[in-house]
C-alpha cells in the first residue's frame, strides 16, 4: 500500500472522496490545481517531495509526482516538513480529524509549521477559498490502511 506523500496514497484519498460525494457536494464545488511540499525533518535526508493535485468539482482527477513546480504551475503549493505533516495525518487516523490547531487552515494561517508558496495572489486566494475541501481530502487518511 503506498504511503503519504506517494502519489497513489493521494489517488485513494481520491476514491475514497469519489465514495464520499454527499459530503464534498455539500462544502461546493471546488476547482484547484495545487501541490503539496513534503520537506525533509533535517537537511541530509534526501531533497524534497513534491505531488500535484488537481480538485475539479467534487473529484481529485489527478495525483502526479512533481520534479519542476514552473513547469506544473500550481495555484498553490502547501509547503511543510515531514513532522507536521506526520503529526497531522497521525491526529486524522487517531481521531478522523486533526485538532483544530493543527489544521491545514491554522498551521498556514500562523505561516511557521506550513506556509504557502505561490506566484499569484489571487490563485493563492483558492488555499482559502477551497480550504475545508481539502482539509476533508486529508482527512480522509483515517479510512486508509496503514
Amino acid at each position: 500500500m503506498a504511503s503519504f506523500p506517494d502519489s497513489q496514497w493521494f489517488l485513494t484519498l481520491g476514491k475514497l472522496m469519489h465514495a464520499e460525494g454527499e459530503l464534498f457536494r455539500r462544502l461546493g464545488y471546488a476547482e484547484t490545481r495545487f501541490a503539496v511540499r513534503v520537506v525533509p525533518n533535517n537537511t541530509g535526508n534526501g531533497g524534497d517531495r513534491i505531488v500535484g493535485l488537481v480538485i475539479d468539482g467534487y473529484q481529485l482527477t489527478e495525483a502526479t509526482p512533481v520534479a519542476d513546480l514552473n513547469a506544473y504551475d500550481p495555484d498553490f503549493v502547501i509547503c511543510g516538513k515531514r513532522e507536521i505533516w506526520d503529526r497531522m495525518l497521525g491526529e486524522i487516523a487517531r481521531h478522523g480529524r486533526p485538532q483544530l490547531r493543527h489544521t491545514l487552515s491554522s498551521l498556514a494561517l500562523v505561516g511557521e509549521e506550513l506556509w504557502l508558496e505561490s506566484t499569484d495572489q489571487l490563485r493563492e486566494d483558492k488555499f482559502y477559498r477551497f480550504n475545508q475541501t481539502l482539509q476533508e481530502l486529508l482527512n480522509l487518511a483515517s479510512k486508509v490502511p496503514a
